[in-house]
């Protein structure tokens, strides 16, 4: 298929059930671009040519259904970046003036949140596990990808959230985490009878850094659609997330 064919298109929508981050906004990116793992990877070297890092974009079944998955590999680290590094790293990248802006939006959502989880000033914010190199480089490309892509709407199903706790560096706490939580507000939630993370922080933030709407699947006709997981299993729940690429349905138009 011609790549430039998918440009421009008026809608994206992704419906999330369980195991949704950045990596899994990348990995429906990728589907839906038609991309390969090899293709990726050759894509952020050229956008990050300082920076030792490649992508594995796989196929995964989640019970019995196929569905894609997507890791970006890095050096073994321990992050403790700041705001202010992140936006280091994207100044000596190769990204566009309008991805840089687009990322530097998600990072402003993770940092306000982190901020005020922790009752700092946002500068003085250290991320963890959510400021790991793989996702800075995963919102670098979700930045750059959405700059070429252009979609008029994004339209995300509201965020599944259940009781439960998560593991990080500040011990066992509940879900969803503070972070998370934190970035609720003005959000659609709905009742997730699952245990774990369905939503991690980064992923929520790339959401509410690109613009997203929340709400109900918008009227559109499908062109392009993708099922994707983690390397992570939610029993008893639906796993994944959906991502469909189309044009609006007016019903006016129907004969």
């Amino acid at each position: 298929m011609d790549q430039n064919a998918l440009f421009g298109r008026d809608i994206l929508t992704v419906r999330i059930h369980a195991g949704f981050n950045a990596a899994s906004f990348l990995a429906g990116l990728m589907a839906l671009t038609d991309q390969s793992g090899g293709t990726a990877t050759l894509f952020l070297r050229r956008l990050f040519p300082t920076i030792p890092a490649e992508i594995r974009f796989e196929n995964r079944y989640v019970n019995d259904i196929a569905g894609v998955t997507a890791k970006i590999l890095t050096q073994p680290e321990h992050p403790h970046r700041t705001p202010g590094d992140i936006a280091a790293i994207y100044a000596e990248s190769r990204l566009s003036d309008e991805a840089r802006k687009k990322a530097a939006a998600v990072w402003k959502v993770l940092s306000e949140g982190e901020a005020g989880v922790h009752g700092m000033p946002v500068e003085h914010v250290h991320f963890h596990e959510v400021g790991r190199m793989s996702n800075v480089l995963a919102v670098g490309l979700i930045a750059e990808w959405m700059t070429t892509l252009r979609p008029a709407r994004l339209v995300v199903s509201p965020i599944p959230l259940g009781d439960g706790a998560i593991q990080c560096a500040h011990g066992t706490i509940p879900y969803p985490a503070p972070a998370l939580f934190s970035m609720l507000d003005g959000v659609p939630v709905r009742a997730w009878a699952g245990e774990g993370e369905a939503v991690t922080p980064t992923g929520l933030a790339v959401l509410k850094g690109l613009g997203a709407e929340f709400g109900g699947w918008p009227a559109m006709t499908i062109t392009k659609r993708a099922t994707v997981f983690t390397d992570k299993y939610f029993e008893n729940v639906p796993n994944g997330a959906l991502f469909a690429l189309g044009t609006p349905y007016r019903f006016e138009d129907v004969p």
